[in-house]
C-alpha cells in the first residue's frame, strides 16, 4: 500500500514538473527574411535559394531551375521581300541558343516626290523597294496660297491706272482683282493753256481773255487784236 502511494505521488510530481516546464517555454514563430541565392544555377544544374529566420537558426531553401545566360538578339539570316529571316541569341555558358523569325520585309529606298502638290490639291511621295516592284506612298499636304500685293497704279491725265489687288505667287490665283482706272484727262487749264495737274501745255490760249480762238470765225483776227490789247496793257500798266 505504501509502495503504491509512493508511486502515485512520484507520477503526480513528474506531471506537475512537466506542466511547469511547458509553461516556462513560450512557443516561437519564425520570421523569415528575404530569399537570397546560395548556389547559382548553371545551364544544366539547379541552384539554391535560402532564407533565414531572424529569431533563431532556422532556415528554408528552394531550388532554382537550371537556366541559360543568353546574350542579345542578333540577325542570323536576313529576311527578303518574300521569305522570313531569323534572329538568334547564344548562351554565354554553353552551346545552347534560341531563335525567332523575322517577318519578310521590303528594303525601301528614300522618299521622293511622285506628284507635285499645288495650292489646292495634295501631292504624293513614293519610295520603291530595292529588291522587287513593291512601293509605298504617302500624301504631301497642299501648299495653300501665298498671296502677295499687286500695288495700285495711279492714273495720270493721259495714262490708265489700277487699283490695289492680290494674287498667289505660286499659282497665280487672284484674290482681289485689280480694276483699271481711266485716264483722268487734263484738268482745268491755267491762263497759259497748261494742265493744272501735270503741267503739260495743251492749248495756245489768248493772253488777254484766256480763250482759244482757233475754232472761232475770224479767230485769227480776234487773237491778233487781243494780243495787241494785251501788249498795250502790259506797256501802260505793267500787268
Amino acid at each position: 500500500m505504501k509502495r503504491a502511494l509512493s508511486l502515485c505521488l512520484s507520477l503526480l510530481l513528474l506531471l506537475c514538473g512537466g506542466l511547469v516546464c511547458a509553461a516556462d517555454d513560450e512557443p516561437h514563430t519564425h520570421v523569415f527574411g528575404e530569399w537570397y541565392t546560395v548556389t547559382e544555377p548553371t545551364c544544366t544544374d539547379e541552384g539554391e535559394e535560402r532564407r533565414d529566420c531572424e529569431g533563431c537558426d532556422a532556415f528554408e531553401t528552394r531550388p532554382i531551375d537550371p537556366c541559360h545566360s543568353f546574350g542579345e538578339w542578333y540577325t542570323f539570316t536576313e529576311p527578303t521581300c518574300t521569305d522570313e529571316g531569323e534572329e538568334r541569341r547564344d548562351c554565354e555558358g554553353c552551346d545552347a541558343f534560341e531563335t525567332r523569325p523575322i517577318d519578310p520585309r521590303h528594303k525601301f529606298g528614300e522618299w521622293y516626290t511622285f506628284i507635285e502638290p499645288s495650292c489646292t490639291d495634295e501631292g504624293e511621295e513614293r519610295r520603291d523597294c530595292e529588291g522587287c516592284d513593291a512601293f509605298e506612298t504617302r500624301v504631301v499636304p497642299a501648299l495653300y496660297h501665298s498671296f502677295v500685293i499687286d500695288p495700285a497704279v495711279p492714273a495720270t491725265c493721259t495714262t490708265a491706272g489700277k487699283t490695289q489687288g492680290e494674287h498667289c505667287e505660286l499659282c497665280g490665283a487672284v484674290k482681289t482683282k485689280q480694276v483699271t482706272l481711266k485716264p483722268l484727262g487734263h484738268a482745268v487749264l491755267d491762263e497759259n493753256g497748261n494742265c493744272r495737274l501735270c503741267g503739260e501745255h495743251i492749248k495756245d490760249l489768248c493772253p488777254y481773255c484766256h480763250r482759244d480762238h482757233s475754232g472761232e470765225l475770224f479767230g485769227s483776227l480776234t487773237a491778233w487784236l487781243h494780243r495787241l490789247f494785251y501788249s498795250v496793257r502790259i506797256f501802260l500798266l505793267g500787268t
